[in-house]
């Protein structure tokens, strides 16, 4: 019997693979992905761990993709860290999770699990297989304690969102090794690891705020900020595509099921709250803790990635009662059966948003990078001049490059090679602006060719092309991209 149950997770933990090899190995890359590739080719260890705190994110995932970044020129290694890891979480979803069909069904054809953890090459791929060997290890901590603090320890190391949930645990299991008494040193050793992983966070991660333009924690506007990441937490869940568009105006269809998502999120930690109380502590703290930092400082930008790492999180929690199987008869809510439906309907409701995502990736580009640089690469000389800003839409243009040609920043004055996240990093350029930077610095005598390059983010806001100057002849402009802002424009300047 357990051979067979092996068998078949085996199965189909290899046909998930195949079904999301298929999307990332068509999958065009972006901003962020690339940001994380280039840091790790350009920088050496000490480098990378002194610049990390500008990222906003602690160094597990950037030295695991360091090695691959260093010897090989192909970013698909990195992809493929992303991807692997999410295999091996189906693989323990399936094979050791106490759920029933219904609800490993329901997770494997999700949002987070169809597409955008596999496929998008982000350190959160890495955390639903790091968050189920935590729940094993949890139901076996005290047989394996050292494991079980390793694992927490490389969780809190994944991101900075995880800090609540690591938190929490951590102090549970202080907690049960005091009211023991007789605390072991093998304890010890894995309080110590324990303590020491929250600790590395926040010394690497504790001027974050000082020196990131875009993350600052403000209590301004607060209530606006927490009805804002509520509502994104739920609808992106769902349908990612109304977010971008700036639109909350949804089809009539859309509102039933978002509400669904909302209900069945709430009523599971209820279900929570009367079954055991430390499991929703756990499920609250570290869900809790992500709300907080959406709230504080990334209330704009709820991917569904990290919407995910919470669901996983509250996945965890029930994988945990299941377990024990100790639930509260006496009121229905807290049944099995209540718990199954809507866990099921929790993951199931989301699928629209992952399946949308992973045909549209198949059809269209994701971003324009690729085809940028092959359009650079194939009618711009190499000695030509190439002028960008607004930095974070150029690094993936720059990993598509691979040295063939460089991308100039004239308020840096050197060409880009990663983002760093300080107030040059968003300055916009109108035409007259380029006009007169290029003039002062005699760069139309250098009888180089001259040339713009804008992301469409920039071009809603300062178009050079409705200015009507005649400086400037567009001759290149990203078509059909799924992430609208990852679009390029480039133009030629004449004299």
């Amino acid at each position: 019997m357990k051979n067979k149950k092996l068998t078949i997770s085996i199965i189909i933990t290899l046909l998930y693979g195949i079904i999301t090899l298929i999307s990332v190995l068509h999958h065009e890359i972006w901003a962020d992905e690339a940001q994380v590739w280039m840091l790790c080719k350009n920088l050496s260890i000490p480098e990378l761990i002194n610049h990390l705190h500008n990222e906003g994110h602690p160094s597990l995932f950037y030295i695991i993709v360091m090695p691959f970044a260093k010897i090989f020129p192909n970013i698909i290694y990195m992809q493929l860290i992303c991807w692997f890891a999410m295999c091996y979480a189906v693989f323990l979803l399936i094979y050791k999770s106490p759920f029933n069909l219904i609800i490993k069904f329901s997770v494997l054809i999700s949002a987070g699990f169809i597409y955008f953890l596999p496929v998008m090459a982000r350190s959160y791929s890495i955390l639903p297989s790091l968050i189920f060997l935590a729940t094993l290890l949890y139901l076996k901590r005290k047989e394996h304690p050292i494991l079980y603090a390793t694992i927490l320890f490389c969780i809190a190391n994944t991101h900075i969102m995880m800090l609540g949930f690591v938190g929490i645990l951590s102090l549970f299991y202080i907690i049960e090794c005091i009211k023991a008494k007789n605390i072991k040193r093998i304890q010890l050793i894995s309080i110590t690891i324990m303590i020491f992983g929250i600790l590395a966070v926040i010394l690497q991660l504790h001027n974050t705020t000082s020196s990131n333009v875009f993350i600052n924690f403000s209590f301004n506007n607060i209530i606006f900020n927490i009805i804002r990441v509520i509502t994104l937490f739920f609808v992106n869940s769902y349908n990612y595509e109304i977010s971008m568009k700036n639109s909350f105006i949804f089809p009539i269809i859309d509102i039933p099921i978002i509400f669904g998502i909302f209900i069945s999120f709430i009523t599971l930690l209820i279900n929570l709250f009367f079954n055991n109380k430390k499991l929703f502590l756990i499920a609250f703290i570290g869900i809790g803790f992500q709300f907080a930092i959406y709230i504080l400082a990334y209330n704009s930008f709820i991917y569904v990635t990290r919407i995910f790492i919470a669901y996983i999180i509250l996945l965890a929690c029930f994988w945990i009662l299941y377990k024990e199987n100790k639930f509260n008869n006496k009121y229905k809510i807290c049944s099995k059966n209540v718990s199954t439906f809507f866990l099921t309907c929790l993951f199931l409701l989301t699928t629209y948003n992952g399946i949308n995502y992973y045909l549209s990736d198949l059809k269209y580009d994701y971003a324009g990078a690729k085809k940028a640089a092959e359009f650079i690469q194939k009618n711009i000389d190499k000695d030509s001049l190439l002028l960008i800003d607004n930095e974070p839409y150029m690094v993936s243009l720059v990993y598509y490059l691979q040295d063939s040609h460089n991308l100039f920043s004239p308020y840096r004055n050197k060409n880009i090679k990663y983002v760093v996240w300080d107030p040059l990093t968003i300055v916009n350029t109108i035409a007259e602006q380029w006009i007169y930077y290029i003039k002062t610095n005699n760069l139309q005598d250098t009888k180089k060719d001259i040339y713009i390059i804008r992301s469409n983010s920039e071009e809603n806001f300062y178009s050079i092309e409705k200015d009507n100057n005649k400086n400037f002849h567009k001759i290149y402009s990203t078509k059909y991209i799924i992430e609208g802002l990852e679009g390029y424009i480039i133009y030629k300047y004449i004299e």
